[in-house]
């Protein structure tokens, strides 16, 4: 049995397969008129619907009308509904048998009816009425017939239908659901003992209104198979939607979903050792491998199971892209990563390299081992993107687009990029009258088309949130071989829905029913590609122009921001990174979710137009150029974390400024430079208006041209100079005729200093000549006349 996953369920007492029948218990007044303000909401809506009296609903909810016989159900408390979209809103009737998923009819059948009540308003007490189709069931239409005969009026189930019982259900809230139990006689069903499907419905009655109904088929187990379906399935292995930083599946996450419970964990458990072919996304085990050592234990150890498992394994696009709408925008080739540069890092990677046939393990197209998946890098490198994607995939050329996405011409671009066999929805085929394989000729292309009357319960099976709804869901595909066991078909192919809605234990469980029934086996993939194919003719089904503009204007915005890394040293810095977003953005499964698809992509673009401007020109005030040759200031501004190399020109709106050269120059991650444009002056002064542009080294334009207003006064140079030369002459020659002055000043006080000196002494000298004599004539005058002695007497004393 698998778990039941409906909380409100798990808290219902169902172990009880033969209710009682007692008289109902009288309601007391004032609990009914207490109640009678709430249960009014509901009456009117359903009495509307239904075509009835408002009022007189009302009564019979409240239970004011004749007493009914009633039967002890299993009343759950109020749980939120697990509605997914409009599909399941509402009031909700499933039958099914109490614990398998066909029907026995030479034996008493326990049958359940489960009430899901997903309106948000709480639904009285009514009475449900179980039936079963009055003829047999034993080919398409009749079946097709009985299932589309629940139509949920005032009529109830219609075409002829034998009552089986009734039994009374409890009031049920808003979001509650509930079970009630039947036990059906073998006799009640001898009509019917031929019949390979059986046909059972149910009624819910609230007064005289039919506010609900289901119908189901189940397989009859009594009737011997004639034969067996050989069926082929395919599943994704995915992760959900979501926002996914640089396009990979961040550690955390990834130690979660491989952890014992995680949800990759439990996706693989569903599928592995099954006959069942696995549609791996890429983006799994890239994100697992560029995390090196640091990848989570868990992870490691998932991606080695995933190695080892003996399923066909082959890829879908990096992160389940949509490849169909690239084919309708016609682009050049299916886009894949690029790169993964950017979050690679070396410490994470072994230096030296292991033995080669280790790495063999990680080859396409070579068989799962047990030695490491890992890929060994070159020494002190890190892996390449062919190594980091590489994988021993079963088969490299199988394409899945999602339903019904297909339009002309689509297969063909998808076998000239090496996608050779594509599987497609049977709501992309026109169907044929009949069983059909699988394997198709599609528009001149090989396909596998999927089969509708299989495919819609083997994913309502997958997605089904109670027992008894995934009973059901099983029972109307094992009801389906049962019809086709009898027919020459070779093999057909089911395929599993995308997303995260399918819950893995209902997964498995509904594989081992396929592969334990008396009416059908399991296939491999391979063996549908090879039967003979079958002509078909492929419905256009071109997704949605709103859609595809939106892409067209992501993948635009790609290619400009490959152009704007040319401003790094490593552009996959940025392409890398860009390109794997994108892919992200393409997940088929976003189709489900439109709504918050556009608000991702409107994101998305966002932050891309603001790399685009993470490089600019900072604006600047007026610059006055007073000389023949300058250099304009440039400020540039780099918000990126990583160093950009940027060419800056300046273009003059007049001749009045001549740029003589552009300028190179790098910035730092996160900062800003400014850089100086040589220009010289031209002719005439005045405005100029500069233009500021950028450019990286491949030539290609950064960012937005600024312009900057400069004032050119060219002029004041020569006059300038001319002042200054003025003021120096002026100030030298004032200074040296100071000094001049000054000499001569000092030269004048020094010869007439000279002069009073030589005057002095020639009066010093004259005044002691004039003494001299004085004394001389004084000295003559006293001394005797010895002159004439002499001469009288020449020998003087010597006579004497």
């Amino acid at each position: 049995m698998v778990p039941e996953s409906n909380p409100a369920l798990q808290r219902a007492d169902s172990t009880d397969s033969t209710p009682r029948r007692t008289p109902r218990r009288s309601r007391l007044v004032f609990a009914g008129l207490a109640l009678a303000a709430l249960t009014g909401a509901v009456a009117a809506p359903l009495a509307a619907n239904a075509g009835v009296d408002p009022a007189s609903s009302l009564q019979a909810m409240l239970g004011l009308g004749d007493p009914a016989p009633a039967t002890e159900t299993s009343l759950t408390t109020s749980a939120p509904a697990q509605a997914v979209g409009d599909e399941t809103a509402g009031l909700r009737l499933r039958v099914s048998p109490t614990i398998s998923t066909t029907i026995s009819p030479g034996e008493p059948v326990a049958l359940s009816v489960e009430i899901e009540n997903a309106t948000g308003e709480a639904l009285a007490p009514g009475t449900v009425r179980l039936v079963r189709a009055d003829g047999a069931i034993d080919d398409e239409t009749e079946l097709d017939e009985w299932l589309a005969a629940d139509a949920q009026d005032s009529t109830g189930i219609a075409g002829d239908a034998v009552t089986l019982g009734e039994a009374e259900s409890r009031g049920l809230a808003a979001g509650g659901a509930t079970l009630v139990s039947f036990t059906v006689p073998g006799e009640a069903f001898g009509e019917l003992a031929g019949s390979p499907v059986l046909g059972l419905g149910a009624e819910l009655r609230v007064g005289d209104t039919v506010v609900a109904a289901g119908t189901a088929a189940y397989a009859n187990a009594d009737v011997p198979a004639s034969g067996s379906v050989a069926v082929a399935l395919a599943a994704p292995l995915t992760t959900p939607t979501g926002t996914v930083p640089l396009g990979l599946i961040p550690a955390d996450q990834l130690a979660n979903w491989t952890s014992p419970t995680g949800l990759l964990t439990r996706q693989l458990d569903a599928l592995a050792g099954r006959r069942v072919a696995i549609g791996l996304d890429p983006r799994i085990v890239a994100s697992i491998r560029v995390l090196g050592t640091g990848a989570p234990p868990s992870a490691t150890a998932w991606l080695q199971r995933l190695a080892n498992v003996p399923n066909e394994v082959f890829p879908l696009a990096y992160a389940d892209a949509d490849v169909a709408a690239q084919a309708q925008l016609d682009l050049p080739g299916l886009l894949a990563p690029t790169s993964f540069g950017d979050v690679l890092d070396p410490a994470n990677f072994a230096t030296t390299p292991e033995a080669a046939d280790e790495n063999d393990s990680s080859a396409v197209g070579t068989p799962a081992t047990d030695e490491p998946v890992e890929p060994e890098p070159t020494p002190g490198g890190v892996p390449t993107t062919d190594e980091l994607l590489a994988w021993p995939y079963t088969r490299v050329d199988l394409a899945w687009p999602a339903d019904d996405t297909v339009a002309a011409g689509n297969l063909g671009y998808l076998d000239a990029a090496g996608l050779t066999t594509t599987i497609l929805a049977p709501g992309n085929v026109e169907p044929v009258d009949g069983p059909a394989s699988s394997s198709a000729n599609v528009d001149g292309s090989t396909a596998l088309v999927a089969d509708a009357e299989l495919t819609e319960p083997l994913r309502a099976a997958s997605d089904a949130s109670t027992d008894t709804e995934w009973r059901e869901a099983t029972g109307r595909l094992l009801a389906e071989l049962a019809l086709d066991a009898g027919t020459a078909r070779t093999t057909v192919l089911a395929t599993f829905d995308r997303g995260d809605a399918s819950q893995s234990a209902r997964v498995s469980a509904v594989i081992d029913e396929i592969a334990g029934s008396g009416w059908s086996s399991l296939a491999g993939l391979s063996d549908a590609i090879g039967a003979p194919p079958e002509s078909r003719m492929l419905v256009d089904e071109p997704e949605s122009e709103g859609r595809l503009s939106a892409i067209g204007r992501m993948v635009e915005t790609e290619a400009r921001l490959a152009e704007f890394a040319t401003v790094l040293t490593d552009e996959s810095l940025i392409t890398g990174p860009t390109r794997r977003q994108l892919l992200s953005l393409l997940d088929v499964a976003w189709l489900d979710d439109t709504d918050a698809w556009e608000s991702e992509v409107g994101d998305w673009l966002a932050e891309q137009r603001a790399t685009l401007g993470s490089v600019s020109v900072v604006p600047s005030s007026t610059i006055n150029v007073v000389s023949t040759e300058t250099g304009v200031p440039t400020t540039i501004e780099n918000t990126l974390p990583y160093p950009v190399t940027v060419v800056v020109d300046v273009a003059p709106s007049n001749g009045r400024l001549i740029v003589e050269d552009q300028v190179e120059a790098t910035v730092e991650p996160q900062s800003r430079s400014t850089v100086r444009v040589p220009v010289a002056a031209g002719v005439g002064n005045g405005e100029v208006s500069l233009a500021v542009s950028l450019t990286s080294t491949a030539g290609v334009p950064i960012g937005t041209t600024v312009t900057i207003p400069a004032n050119v006064q060219a002029d004041w140079e020569g006059l300038g100079a001319a002042i200054l030369a003025v003021i120096v002459v002026l100030v030298f020659g004032i200074g040296l005729w100071r000094n001049i002055r000054r000499r001569r000043r000092a030269r004048l006080a020094a010869a007439e200093g000279a002069a009073a000196g030589d005057a002095d002494a020639a009066t010093d000298a004259d005044a002691a000549t004039d003494a001299d004599a004085a004394d001389d004539r004084d000295a003559a005058a006293d001394a005797p006349d010895t002159t004439a002695t002499e001469t009288a007497d020449p020998t003087g004393p010597e006579r004497g």
